[in-house]
């Protein structure tokens, strides 16, 4: 095979180990906003609050309960991000791995000719 074949297989193979852990981390990233979702779920359930709430064993629990539906808002619109971000991802990763699989098969036809060629020199 080619030098530039090669240098391409390793660039491809390179490629997609990068993308692989690029993708785990944006796996770990929202498992880690989705365990914080859940937190702050549990401390406030309630999609709205009146800012002026008022909750047994809480100073100031309204504005408490809006900061933390605020939270639980901007976490969401990040997992929307990292969702749109795994998508684009992926399809780069998929694409590595076609190109990879044609890089194989071209590889593999070289090698064939080869054989076949020195088959017929030793015939």
């Amino acid at each position: 095979m080619s030098q530039s074949m090669e240098r391409s297989v390793r660039q491809t193979r390179f490629a997609i180990a990068d993308l692989q852990k690029r993708i785990a981390v944006l796996e770990a990233t929202r498992e880690d906003l989705e365990r914080q979702i859940r937190k702050l779920t549990d401390s406030v359930p309630e999609e709205q609050v009146d800012p002026d709430a008022v909750k047994e064993g809480y100073v100031a629990y309204g504005s408490y309960a809006q900061s933390v539906i605020s939270r639980k808002n901007n976490l969401r619109t990040s997992l929307e991000d990292i969702s749109e971000q795994q998508t684009d991802l992926s399809s780069e990763l998929q694409m590595a791995l076609e190109a990879l699989d044609s890089f194989e098969r071209v590889r593999a036809r070289q090698m064939a000719m080869k054989a076949e060629k020195r088959l017929k020199r030793g015939a």
